[in-house]
């Protein structure tokens, strides 16, 4: 334990640094307050001894001082040396930071002692921040950990991309937020191109790696803020806050030619993708998946690898093809956000009308 002396007398200080080393501690003596407040400044130290009338800075002040800086370091414990015995004298000493009072003349024994119980309150002050700090290294493990479980819990285990709990919840929030604010908001809903053919022909392992690769070359055509997630099986969802119409059909256009443009190892891969963008008479955030989902399911039906905005269904822009193929079982799994099958039948029937008035011959 290491011990700094600030004493003024040079024959007391003498003293009690040689019965300080015979009882086997490392001591440093200094000639008064100030000396002992300098070296303390830049060395640390388990105890200081200080009488207290000094001339410049005495005993008293020297106290006030470390116990200011005490925060920043081990704790350091203090004795003040004093040939006054008042019930004042002991309260102002107590208020300035000492932690103990010697009587002169010193007794040895007596010093021996008061040192004993400076060495147990160190040593628990010491296993109390050792386990401050083994308590914080936990912490922080822990807060690593629970961000890793947070990752995790809203990542897709295959492409890495953000999964559908975490789109479900970034739309309702973006949704709200472009409600309350006034600004644009899109939603690219995307479906890989006869996938199950695909996996059908070259096995689920090749047909894993298109998948991960489809949402590398998707996570490369977006912004940071922009939310790129597997919506599941081998569609995926790509949210764009603050972006109009124009800019989520040219997004999906740029995702469309970056999956067509990429040298795919055993055959072609293209996506078809349906857009939707956020208007005044969409109340849900639902509805914009059920808009971007018709816009899908319309690429398809047009001959895949295209885009469709919403828009072009409510102005009427493309009549409905039904030859759907073998994408028909590729769409997604809740019924409630792809055209009914009844729908289809309609738009059949509309074109069976369609074909006989053409061939009934005109009537004169």
């Amino acid at each position: 334990m290491k011990i700094v002396i600030a004493e003024d007398d040079e024959v007391s200080r003498l003293v009690l640094r040689r019965t300080l080393e015979s009882l086997n501690f490392e001591v440093v003596a200094m000639a008064d307050g100030q000396e002992a407040w300098d070296y303390l400044r830049e060395n640390e130290a388990q105890v200081v001894i200080t009488d207290w009338m000094m001339p410049g800075l005495d005993g008293l002040d020297l106290c006030r001082r470390l116990r200011v800086r005490g925060g920043r370091g081990p704790y350091t414990y203090l004795i003040l040396l004093t040939g006054r015995h008042s019930r004042e004298d002991r309260l102002k000493a107590l208020q300035s930071g000492a932690d103990d009072l010697l009587a002169k003349p010193l007794d040895r024994a007596e010093l021996f002692a008061r040192l004993n119980v400076a060495r147990r309150i160190i040593g628990m002050e010491e296993q109390l921040r050792s386990r401050s700090a083994e308590l914080e290294r936990m912490h922080a493990e822990l807060e690593q950990r629970n961000t890793r479980l947070a990752e995790i819990a809203s990542c897709d285990g295959l492409t890495g991309l953000k999964n559908h709990r975490h789109f479900r919840e970034a739309l309702q929030g973006q949704f709200s937020l472009a409600r309350r604010r006034g600004v644009p908001l899109s939603l690219v809903m995307i479906d890989v191109d006869q996938f199950k053919a695909f996996n059908d022909s070259f096995g689920h392992p090749a047909g894993d790696q298109v998948l991960v690769d489809v949402a590398h070359r998707l996570r490369s055509c977006v912004r940071d803020h922009d939310v790129v997630a597997r919506y599941g099986g081998e569609e995926f969802a790509v949210l764009l806050p603050s972006s109009d119409a124009g800019a989520g059909r040219s997004l999906a256009e740029r995702l469309r030619e970056s999956i067509e443009r990429h040298p795919w190892t055993f055959r072609p891969i293209t996506i078809s993708l349906g857009v939707s963008t956020l208007t005044p008479d969409v109340g849900r955030a639902d509805a914009l998946i059920e808009q971007a989902d018709r816009s899908l399911y319309r690429s398809k039906a047009k001959g895949r690898n295209r885009v469709t905005h919403a828009s072009d269904l409510a102005h009427g822009k493309d009549r409905p093809v039904v030859d759907w193929g073998d994408d028909i079982a590729e769409g997604p799994a809740n019924d409630a956000l792809i055209c009914s099958t009844a729908d289809q039948d309609i738009v059949r029937l509309a074109e069976l009308l369609h074909e006989e008035d053409q061939a009934m011959p005109s009537v004169a």
